[in-house]
């Protein structure tokens, strides 16, 4: 029931925001306390249940279609335990910076609530339906939160998101079916048991529910409503786009696609490394020429997700932990750049990186947050993302050495284009007379972004916290498809 429990709290927080929404102040106090409530379960779980995720004290089965074999599952393991208890986390801390919202904040609240249902639904699902049906619950709520909160752009930014998220969730769906009805159970462990599918058919499956994840990821080329909706959202909305929601599709590849459908994945895995590489290449080339700070880390998220394609791909126990590892690294670091980014940007008045310049006198703790999330972003050692992309390409090169050699090469660039903006908006003389005024990042900012920065130090120098409870979800999809 906990792990029922941690899920749908965040819809009595929604009900309740709602029925508060007159009184800002209140508003605000009753969406922290209730954000806190699944981070403090999900810490509850891993330190009570974090050697035996699949205790069944945190699964629970209900019949729901029986004809179908459909039902709600849920229940956690390795691979998606770090992003259950991250999308918690990022909730709470998205609420916390909701310093940029200041109308209909109650609705605003009830929608990330919202949000927070199909994002901890989908990494605890058990069930190809209702992974669906949380995984579509998101939808909508980031749908309004960035067509209604955004910028000038956001209504186009939301449209864009919605249209491609509607076609690869579709997709997906049709694979979830297919897979459902020839198998005769929609159940993830008894499909993960059952291998009986031709392989003929499991690739026929395997595309669509492929097509849809990439989608969701984004891979390139599928990434074209990326940037409108990253540079449109709010900035407490950017915390959850950028570290949770591409890791419903990278977390569908590594728990569903991979596993299930073995022999039918098996022909596109090395295309898939290849997409990862493409992934690192592009973003970074693409982030050195952005003008807009927020575009940049918005290009330099595309390029750390490709690390996690990279290691899924390389069907090996040290590339696949790393790209499970580093679905919660890139989302620490991500949600880390934006806040930073939302920060300057309201002090300054310009997210350009040609106006900027000399913050780091100004605003000494801001600034070195932000040269501490670039410097995570560029895989420094001592930092989560180090050890997760270290694993990815060590992984990757052993199964396919061309890809692991480009991607390696891929981080010298990240280093090139971070360090070129750290140099503009940190470093040098102040460009403005203005910014002689500014102020540093007050205490709620602060408050934000050092939980963010504390973990990928402490994930950093500490990766078995994470990998030790990982690791046997790892090997155990690993031994189902035949992989080491």
């Amino acid at each position: 029931m906990i792990t029922t429990a941690t899920i749908f709290i965040p819809l009595l927080g929604a009900i309740l925001v709602l029925l508060l929404r007159g009184d800002e102040r209140l508003v605000r106090y009753a969406a922290i306390g209730v954000a806190a409530v699944p981070v403090l379960l999900a810490l509850y779980i891993y330190f009570a249940f974090g050697d035996d995720l699949d205790a069944p004290a945190l699964s629970q089965e209900l019949t729901w279609i029986e004809s179908l074999d459909i039902g709600y599952r849920v229940g956690l393991d390795g691979i998606g335990f770090g992003m259950f208890f991250l999308s918690a986390l990022l909730t709470l801390i998205a609420v916390v910076a909701s310093w940029d919202i200041r109308e209909n904040l109650g609705f605003y609240f009830a929608l990330l609530f919202l949000a927070e249902v199909g994002m901890l639904g989908v990494f605890a699902s058990r069930d190809l339906v209702l992974f669906y049906v949380f995984f579509e619950i998101t939808l909508i709520p980031m749908y309004l939160m960035v067509g209604i909160w955004g910028d000038e752009n956001r209504r186009a930014a939301a449209i864009k998101f919605f249209i491609y998220t509607f076609l690869g969730s579709t997709a997906m769906l049709a694979g979830f079916l297919a897979l459902g009805v020839l198998s005769g159970t929609f159940s993830i462990p008894e499909l993960g048991e059952a291998g009986g599918l031709s392989r003929a058919a499991q690739i026929a499956i395997a595309v669509p529910v492929l097509f849809g994840l990439l989608i969701k990821v984004p891979a390139v080329p599928l990434h074209g409503w990326l940037l409108d909706v990253y540079v449109s959202s709010p900035v407490s909305t950017n915390v959850v786009l950028s570290g949770v929601l591409p890791k419903l599709g990278t977390f569908g590849i590594l728990k569903i696609a991979i596993p299930l459908l073995p022999d039918g994945v098996e022909p596109f895995l090395p295309y898939l490394a290849v997409l990862g590489v493409i992934n690192i290449i592009y973003g970074a080339f693409v982030a050195f020429l952005q003008p807009d700070l927020k575009a940049l880390v918005a290009y330099s998220s595309i390029g750390t997700l490709g690390f996690i394609l990279l290691g899924a791909a390389s069907a090996n126990a040290v590339g696949y932990n790393g790209a499970v590892f580093q679905q919660v690294a890139h989302g620490l670091y991500s949600a880390l750049l934006f806040l930073l980014v939302g920060i300057i940007a309201a002090r300054t008045g310009t997210r350009r990186i040609s106006e900027l310049g000399g913050l780091a006198a100004r605003m000494p703790w801001a600034g070195g947050l932000l040269a501490l999330g670039a410097l995570a972003a560029m895989g420094l050692p001592g930092l989560a993302v180090f050890v997760s992309e270290f694993m990815s390409i060590m992984g990757g090169y052993t199964t396919y050495p061309v890809q692991g050699v480009l991607a390696a090469l891929g981080i010298i660039l990240s280093a090139m284009y971070l360090l070129y903006m750290l140099a503009r908006v940190i470093f040098g003389p102040i460009r403005e007379p203005a910014y002689e005024q500014i102020g540093d990042a007050g205490p709620v900012e602060m408050a934000a972004v050092v939980p963010l920065a504390a973990l990928l130090l402490v994930l950093g120098f500490f990766p078995a916290l994470l990998i030790s409870v990982q690791r046997p979800a790892v090997e155990a999809v690993l031994a189902a498809i035949g992989g080491g």
